[in-house]
C-alpha cells in the first residue's frame, strides 16, 4: 500500500512540475516541516529548508491572520526578483512550488493556483486515506502517549513555532528556547538535548533533526522520568 501511494504521489508531483515552464521544484511536506517527496527540474534549494520554512510561515501566517479575521490561509506566496515560492496548504500536508521569474513572462500566478490546489487536495485525500501516512504528528503522538504532558512546542532552529500545545505565549517561549542552540550556548555542536530544572518543572529542549527543536514542559515529582520518555518517543519517531 505504501509503495503504491508513494508512486501515485510521485506522479502527481510530476504533474505539478509540468503545469508551467517556470516551475523549477515541487516539495510535498507535512505541516511540521518533514519532507515526504520532492521533484525538480533544477534542484537548487534544499527540500528540507523549503519544507521547514513553509511550515513556519504557515504557523506564523495562521496566527497573524487570526488577529484580523477567523479565516485560515489556503495559499502563501513569497516573491523575490528572481523567483516566486508558492505554498498550497492542506490539513496535514503542504505543497511548496518554486517558480523562476526568468521563465514566467506569460504567467498569471492566480490562474495556475487552482491547478496546484487540485493536485494538493488529491494528495491530501490519498495520503490521509492510507494507514501508512495518516498518522499523528509528533506533538499529537507525545500528548496521546503521555497525558501528563500539557505543554509542548515544535519549532525551527531559528525559533519559529511549527505547532504548539498548552502555551499562550508560544512565540516568545519558542524564541527563547531556540536561542540556547542558535547562540552557541551549548558545549558541543552534537548536543541533542538541554534540560532546565526548577525542582518542580523540567523544561526539555531536544533536537528533532538538524532544522527543528522540540520543547516540552514536564511538571511534577516525576518530571525527570517524563523527560526521558519524551526523548524515547523522539528516538522512535520516523
Amino acid at each position: 500500500m505504501a509503495a503504491n501511494t508513494l508512486s501515485e504521489v510521485a506522479n502527481l508531483l510530476e504533474d505539478a512540475l509540468n503545469i508551467h515552464q517556470s516551475v523549477r521544484q515541487v516539495v510535498l511536506s507535512t505541516q511540521e516541516g518533514v519532507v515526504v517527496a520532492s521533484v525538480s527540474k533544477v534542484e537548487d534549494k534544499d527540500p528540507r529548508l523549503l519544507a521547514t520554512v513553509s511550515a513556519a510561515l504557515q504557523w506564523a501566517g495562521t496566527t497573524t491572520l487570526s488577529y484580523i479575521d477567523k479565516g485560515r490561509p489556503t495559499v502563501m506566496l513569497q516573491s523575490t526578483r528572481i523567483e516566486q515560492v508558492l505554498t498550497v496548504l492542506q490539513p496535514q500536508y503542504q505543497l511548496t512550488i518554486v517558480l523562476s521569474r526568468g521563465a514566467d513572462a506569460d504567467l498569471n500566478i492566480d490562474e495556475v493556483i487552482p491547478a496546484f490546489q487540485s493536485i494538493a487536495t488529491r494528495i491530501q485525500l490519498m495520503m490521509g486515506a492510507s494507514s501508512d501516512y495518516g498518522g499523528e504528528s509528533i506533538l499529537g503522538k507525545i500528548v496521546e502517549a503521555m497525558p501528563e504532558v500539557s505543554q509542548a512546542i515544535l519549532l525551527t532552529m531559528d525559533g519559529l513555532p511549527l505547532g504548539a500545545v498548552g502555551f499562550q505565549n508560544h512565540v516568545e517561549v519558542a524564541a527563547l528556547a531556540s536561542s540556547m542552540f542558535a547562540n552557541g550556548l551549548t558545549y558541543s555542536d552534537h548536543t541533542d538535548a538541554i534540560i532546565v530544572s526548577s525542582g518542580i518543572t523540567d523544561l526539555l529542549i531536544a533536537k528533532v533533526d538538524d532544522k527543528r527543536l522540540l520543547l516540552v514542559a514536564c511538571h511534577g515529582s516525576n518530571s525527570g522520568e517524563l523527560c526521558q520518555r519524551v526523548k524515547e518517543i523522539l528516538l522512535s519517531y520516523p
